[in-house]
C-alpha cells in the first residue's frame, strides 16, 4: 500500500518515523472515508490516533476532525487526559457537543 514504486524497495514504512507513519495512515484512512462518504455510517471510531504524535500535529489533527468530520460522531479513545482536555476544549469552542467516558471508572463502578 505504501511502496513508492515497484522498482525499488523503497517504502514508506523504513523512511518514516512512528509518528508520520501514524499520520500516513489516518490520513489515508480519512481520505477514504471522505471517498466512500456517500456509502458510510456517520461515524468515526479512532483508537488512541495521537499516542505518537507531536504537539503541532495533534493541534492539525484536531483541527482536521473539527473542520471536516464536524458532521459525523466521533468516538475516540486516548490514554492521555492532556489530549482528551484538549480535544474537547477544541471542539466546545463551536459548540460542538463532547462527551469524556473514563471507561477505567466505569468498570471498577461495576464491581
Amino acid at each position: 500500500m505504501f511502496v513508492s514504486s515497484s522498482e525499488n524497495d523503497h517504502d514508506a514504512i523504513n523512511y518514516l518515523s512512528s509518528g508520520q507513519l501514524s499520520g500516513l495512515v489516518i490520513a489515508f484512512t480519512l481520505a477514504l472515508n471522505k471517498v466512500y462518504e456517500q456509502k458510510a455510517l456517520d461515524i468515526l471510531l479512532i483508537d488512541d490516533p495521537v499516542q505518537t504524535m507531536d504537539e503541532i500535529n495533534v493541534a492539525s489533527f484536531v483541527e482536521l476532525l473539527r473542520n471536516d468530520f464536524n458532521h459525523k460522531q466521533i468516538i475516540l479513545s486516548t490514554h492521555e487526559e492532556d489530549i482528551s482536555k484538549y480535544i474537547r476544549y477544541k471542539f466546545s469552542k463551536y459548540n460542538l457537543v463532547t462527551k469524556r467516558i473514563n471507561v477505567k471508572d466505569k468498570l471498577y463502578k461495576a464491581e
